[in-house]
């Protein structure tokens, strides 16, 4: 590193980055948490909207699912928002990092060779190989290219389709349990 930008620099970029990551895991896996009991549940209760025999039982086995049903929703939506800002933080300080790695020879370019290292099953790894470990600086876009603007191959499964996947099982468990509440009530004499 130049002598404006000691090691310790690297290094408060590398805690800034594993702080924000730990963060980001920290939310996913609350929430994942969270939103396997609520789908735990409204399992249950579709289960038994489908299991009991009185009207009145059904309709309100019904309406509870209903209810936590928006309720999921509700904080699916709320922490689908906070998990993508975490994410940009995370991003944020990935960028900062491999910039000041720039300043290192490229055989001393960790993180980068990392960021590379993970992206080595795509038909553009050698680009990037060729484009960051050399003497030529980068500008940000070559910068985003390489962590993907935030939402690498893991971060659009986890961030997005696990985000869809929920939705489409509250889905299917309310049509379930509405439309048999519905056939019930129709086939009722």
């Amino acid at each position: 590193m130049t002598d404006d930008k000691p090691i310790e620099y690297l290094d408060y970029l590398l805690e800034g980055a594993e702080l924000n990551d730990s963060l980001l895991q920290a939310y996913r896996n609350f929430h994942l948490t969270l939103q396997s009991i609520f789908v735990a549940i409204g399992a249950g209760l579709s289960l038994a909207v489908l299991a009991f025999d009185e009207l009145i039982q059904f309709t309100l086995a019904t309406l509870i699912l209903v209810v936590l049903a928006m309720i999921s929703i509700y904080i699916l939506i709320q922490m689908h928002r906070i998990i993508i800002a975490r994410g940009k933080d995370v991003s944020f300080w990935h960028r900062k990092l491999i910039r000041a790695e720039q300043d290192l020879p490229p055989d001393r370019r960790y993180f980068t060779q990392f960021k590379i290292n993970q992206r080595l099953h795509r038909a553009d790894a050698n680009y990037i190989q060729e484009l960051f470990l050399t003497e030529r600086k980068i500008s940000d876009e070559e910068i985003d290219l390489l962590i993907e603007r935030g939402l690498g191959h893991t971060r659009k499964i986890l961030d997005k389709w696990l985000f869809i996947g929920i939705g489409i099982i509250w889905l299917l468990l309310l049509a379930i349990s509405i439309g048999y509440t519905a056939y019930r009530y129709v086939s009722v004499p």
